[in-house]
């Protein structure tokens, strides 16, 4: 998929700025959800589909990880199992 570079890293920014999974922030910004404008209204947009975790070591959030080219429920998936080789 063409645009999957761009995709995985929104999702990995979108974890690392929010320390959340993005599959877990879905519903937060559908239209009636707590952050329905929070997508536009920083300079580098944050994408709201799973595929995005953040990574934490000894408590601490140190980075994260984006994965994208997939159905969001396969790129969730393996961005799991890359969190999961890297802790």
């Amino acid at each position: 998929v063409l645009i999957s570079g761009e995709t995985s890293t929104r999702k990995a920014f979108t974890a690392l700025q929010l320390d959340a999974p993005t599959a877990d922030l879905v519903d937060a910004v559908r239209p009636d959800g707590l952050f329905h404008t929070l997508p536009t209204a920083l300079d580098r947009p944050l994408l709201f589909i799973a595929g995005g975790l953040p990574v934490h070591r000894d408590g601490r959030l140190i980075g994260a990880i984006g994965v994208g080219g997939g159905a969001p429920d396969q790129d969730h998936a393996f961005a799991e199992a890359a969190l999961d080789a890297l802790v």
